[in-house]
């Protein structure tokens, strides 16, 4: 590095991360759309596969975990743009960036955007489980509910 690169400095307004978060919304359609497109709408094993491929790297060691286990792990490792939680009725994401950004797009929540995320996040919770998982989109809106199963 000379000189003048090293007195460079990114500096970053409030307009600047509002513009990117806009950019990755319409980068995560578009790229949620056209797997989907693609793939019939049948997009669940692409999700579970890049699911368990990241839970392969994750920084997270857990000795012969339950589901709410996972969960709870989980949670405190997606806590900057997600707040979910199992309760008796399943598993209830009660804070979702994907959701606001869907909401920035007009997307219908639930979606294409919104099915990928859930397998990916089946996937994740296999690979850390070391079991199947799926889940089933029950309701959206401001919480969005899924019924999930361990087989």
């Amino acid at each position: 590095m000379n000189s003048s690169d090293q007195n460079y400095r990114l500096e970053l307004t409030p307009e600047d991360y509002q513009k990117a978060y806009v950019e990755v919304a319409f980068l995560l359609d578009a790229f949620a759309s056209t797997i989907d497109n693609i793939m019939g709408g049948r997009t669940a094993p692409v999700g579970r596969i890049a699911g368990r491929d990241t839970a392969r790297k994750l920084p997270l060691e857990l000795s012969e975990p339950t589901l709410q286990d996972v969960i709870g792990a989980l949670s405190g490792q997606m806590q900057a743009g997600f707040e979910f939680a199992l309760d008796q009725d399943g598993l209830v994401f009660k804070k979702c960036i994907l959701r606001e950004m869907c909401r920035l797009r007009n997307i219908e929540t639930g979606s294409a955007l919104c099915r990928l995320f859930h397998a990916y996040f089946d996937g994740i919770a296999n690979g850390l489980l070391c079991r199947p998982v799926q889940s089933k989109i029950v309701s959206v809106g401001e919480q969005c509910r899924l019924q999930t199963a361990v087989q």
